[in-house]
């Protein structure tokens, strides 16, 4: 029956704040798949009650940097996979304002040799606002929350190094009540059989000053160490994070324990340090709260007994002793002062041993009863096995631990045993004449038989096994052959075959054999008799085989790309074994580079080509390259033996002449030229070792700064081709990129072609100067007509104009440019006064009303002002 809350509901609203909050704590977990993939899982515990569900992510991203320089390696994005409950341990002590809830995060990936191989090891981080507000043991200004694990390198000394992390203990899913005894099993597990020691400590805080609200984004980018803690209210740090006599504790098995004194909710981080063979690891933490409440669990239970039969009391510290022939029984009693209303009351039982680690609960007849009535007893029998489970013969003890159904967790009462169990006599048996250890070295082919005999005093039935250290007895011709078995006495003969025709002894020529003489006594007593073996064989001599090379002077050569490397690889052995010849690319594999040895076998005398065709394709990096070539051996009756050879190739670049650029079509690399006149020439590139080439218009300045090549809107295309290329240069220069005061400018164009030769690529380089200004006018080449009639005859019958910037284009007037252009026409009479103006080009003067005789015109430019003169004849009307 669960004992009753007092006031749990009341004071429950002081403590859980009112303020939208989320965080409950969380740990990762990386649990190793197949090969080099491993599963990432990020646990968030969420308050159901008072979290915004809002803040719950679907996709966290996380950060992994190296333990040795804390050096960032790569990011991973989580998904989020659902959600769980975490169940009360007794779930009749729920209540509604505590409920959290598991999200996972979780998404596989590739862990690769070349990238997670640091001796130091590796750290995963994650970053995340908002923990619970109002947490009484922190100073909270928004504090975040940092997630954060340890993880070992994947390969060590060249070797696969598999560990998935511990699976951590079950999350607190509890309350505790103010001033009562609480206490929780963290102890989790690890697939690996790693040690895992438990710790408290700090939890993180977020890396930000301020962490941003739970709806934001970005979230905080995780930050490599170190971490900063959350800062604690004053009084309480690391030892005390939650307040009580005694505070907050957990041992180096994970049991956490504590009696509050302070009502509240406090925040905690536990470590979990992960070892194997004395070496720490990895490790992981997980940062949680505890609620504690005001709550009254009732009296604890009391277990007491007595030897069966006696009337007096068991007093702890008393040691029992029982015979062989006793009954080993105790009578034991169990009362509960907190029988409630409805007259029932559950208890539980266990039995656990301190001294020995065999499991006794099934000693304990009952599991689980129900007390009923005022002041009712369970009484039951405990009784202890006929052989004691201390072998060295000291006392037994055992922890009777009576349990209650109190809420949060169940009081409990401990009775100690301390009990000796009298077992059977039993004599150990030993092998006749045993010297422990016998040393023996026979020459192959030579047969080894050794007579064993084992007794046991005590007549019982003896067993006599042979086991080899590190192989198999049959493998090498060895055998462990029956002989005499009756009570008391076993006789069998250890023999070996030194045949080296029918077993490998040349991969293997020196062995221990341990022979084991054990009884079958009834409590399994005593310890077994061994006697070992150390045998070797003498094996016949073995010469070596010898490499040599036909065509190869040395063994570390020079050879650029695209030449061929071939020689012949020979190895002779004189003993007539037979032979195998290999080659072997260290840390590459020759295919991938295009190697070609077939290698041999034979006896004797063996051969085989080698080639090497060196090419842009098959060679990603230029250096050295270190080929061993392997002769082996194969003699059954002797120690395998081998010649290597190592070829050390350095890998140089291929020959390559620089391709060279040229202009085409002008008389010197500087070319003048004006403001709207064309200018064209042709870039050709070339390549004597017809590679492909590539021809591009790398720079642009203007008057030594540098201009983007197209704004001013050039005409050239950029070439690739194989041994020659071209392209052409087009450009009609206009006013608005000379200066103000419309000075010359000028243009300095880089023109690139490149070849790509794999790692020796050569280029060449042409500049060309366009040298631009504006044109002058040139009046003196032209020749504007100068007279007309207007009798309206169809001909010549008004003045006129032809404007262009070409002389010879039969044009009157230049139209002008940018720096000197047209402004108007003004035509003045003989004495001087102007009788016609215009600004358009396109004018016609009829003369009307003008007398015949002669005129002239003055043409204004910006600049200049030309003087031209016109005969008017103008017909009699008569």
């Amino acid at each position: 029956m669960r004992k009753t809350l007092l006031g749990a509901l009341l004071v429950l609203s002081g403590l859980i704040p009112a303020r939208a909050s989320h965080i409950v704590g969380g740990e990762f977990e990386l649990r190793h798949v197949e090969g080099n993939r491993y599963a990432l899982n990020l646990i968030q515990y969420f308050d159901e009650v008072f979290g915004n569900d809002d803040a719950e992510d679907q996709i966290t991203e996380v950060y992994i940097y190296r333990k040795s320089d804390d050096g960032f390696v790569r990011s991973v994005q989580l998904i989020n996979a659902g959600s769980t409950f975490v169940p009360y341990t007794n779930p009749e002590c729920s209540i509604d304002e505590l409920q959290t809830r598991r999200i996972l995060y979780t998404d596989t990936l590739t862990l690769s040799d070349n990238q997670f191989s640091d001796p130091a090891g590796y750290y995963v981080v994650y970053e995340r606002c908002c923990r619970n507000y109002n947490v009484n043991n922190l100073q909270f200004d928004g504090t975040g929350q940092t997630f954060y694990l340890e993880f070992p390198p994947v390969q060590r000394n060249g070797q696969p190094f598999i560990n998935s992390t511990p699976i951590l203990f079950p999350p607190l899913s509890n309350y505790a009540c103010v001033n009562q005894n609480f206490y929780f099993d963290f102890a989790g597990s690890d697939v690996d059989g790693d040690s895992l020691v438990y710790s408290l400590v700090a939890p993180y805080n977020s890396s930000e000053t301020d962490p941003i609200p739970e709806n934001s984004n970005p979230l905080p980018t995780p930050k490599q160490r170190p971490h900063e803690s959350v800062t604690f209210v004053n009084g309480i740090d690391v030892s005390n994070m939650v307040p009580g006599t005694p505070p907050l504790r957990i041992n180096e098995r994970g049991f956490l324990t504590v009696r509050p004194s302070q009502l509240g909710l406090y925040v905690f981080g536990v470590r979990a340090e992960e070892f194997r063979d004395g070496e720490k690891i990895g490790e992981v933490r997980r940062d949680f709260q505890m609620l504690v409440i005001d709550c009254d669990p009732g009296g604890a239970p009391q277990i007491t007994g007595q030897v069966k039969g006696e009337t007096t009391a068991y007093q702890e510290g008393t040691v029992l002793n029982f015979g062989v022939d006793d009954e080993k029984c105790l009578e034991m009693f169990i009362t509960d002062p907190d029988i409630t209303v409805d007259g029932s009351e559950q208890v539980t039982v266990r039995a656990i041993g301190v001294n020995f680690a065999q499991d006794i609960q099934e000693l304990i007849p009952l599991s689980l009863t129900e007390l009923s009535g005022t002041n009712d007893t369970l009484a039951f029998e405990f009784c202890l096995p006929e052989c004691p489970y201390t072998a060295d013969g000291s006392p037994m003890i055992i922890d009777l631990v009576a349990y209650d159904d109190a809420c949060s967790v169940p009081l409990t009462d401990t009775l100690r045993i301390t009990v000796n169990v009298e077992g059977p006599e039993n004599e150990d048996p030993f092998i006749v004449d045993n010297p422990n250890i016998i040393n023996v070295t026979v020459d192959a082919g030579e047969d080894y038989a050794l007579p064993i005999q084992g007794i046991d005093p005590d007549d019982d039935q003896l067993s006599l096994t042979a086991e080899g250290v590190g192989f198999e007895l049959a493998d090498y011709g060895m055998e462990l052959r029956e002989g005499l078995l009756v009570p008391g006495e076993v006789q069998k003969t250890f023999v070996w075959n030194t045949d080296c025709a029918a077993f490998p002894f040349g991969q293997r020529d020196e062995f221990e054999v341990v022979i084991r003489l054990s009884d079958d006594s009834d409590c399994s007593f005593g310890e077994p008799d061994e006697l070992r073996l150390q045998l070797k064989i003498n094996l016949p001599e073995n010469n070596f085989p010898k490499i040599t090379f036909d065509g190869l002077t040395e063994t570390e050569i020079d050879v650029r790309i695209d030449d061929q490397l071939r020689f012949e690889v020979i190895a002779e052995e004189r003993d007539g074994d037979f032979m195998t010849l290999t080659a072997e690319g260290v840390g590459f594999a020759l295919n991938d580079l295009g190697i070609n040895f077939p290698g041999n076998s034979g006896i004797r005398r063996i051969s085989s080509p080698f080639s090497w065709e060196l090419s842009c394709r098959s060679i990603e990096t230029l250096g050295t390259y270190e080929i061993d070539f392997i002769a082996r051996d194969q003699n059954q009756c002797a120690v395998p033996s081998a010649d290597t050879v190592r070829v050390r190739v350095n890998v140089l670049p291929p020959n390559n002449r620089p391709p060279e650029v040229t202009l085409r079509n002008v008389r010197s690399d500087t070319i003048v030229g004006t403001v709207d006149r064309p200018i064209a020439f042709d870039v050709v590139g070339t390549d004597e070792d017809i590679d492909i080439i590539t021809l591009r218009l790398t720079q642009v300045t203007l008057d030594g700064e540098p201009l983007d090549a197209e704004v001013v809107n050039f005409g050239f295309n950029p070439a690739r081709g194989r041994g020659r290329v071209a392209s052409r240069f087009f450009w009609v220069p206009d006013c608005s990129l000379l200066p103000p005061n419309f000075n010359r400018a000028e243009f300095a164009l880089t023109f690139v072609v490149e070849d790509d030769k794999c790692f020796s690529n050569q280029s060449d380089t042409v500049r060309a100067i366009l040298d631009i200004g504006v044109f002058s006018l040139g009046f003196e080449e032209f020749e504007p007509h100068n007279a007309f009639t207007p009798n309206q005859d169809g001909f010549g019958d008004f003045f006129y104009l032809d404007f262009c910037n070409d002389p010879q284009g039969g044009c009157d007037m230049p139209l002008g440019n940018c720096a000197n252009a047209f402004d108007r026409i003004e035509i003045y009479n003989r004495w001087g006064k102007r009788v016609y103006t215009t600004n358009d080009t396109n004018f016609q003067w009829y003369a009307e009303g003008m007398a015949s005789g002669p005129y002239y015109f003055l043409a204004f430019y910006t600049r200049e002002t030309y003087k031209g003169r016109i005969y008017v004849h103008v017909p009699d009307t008569e």
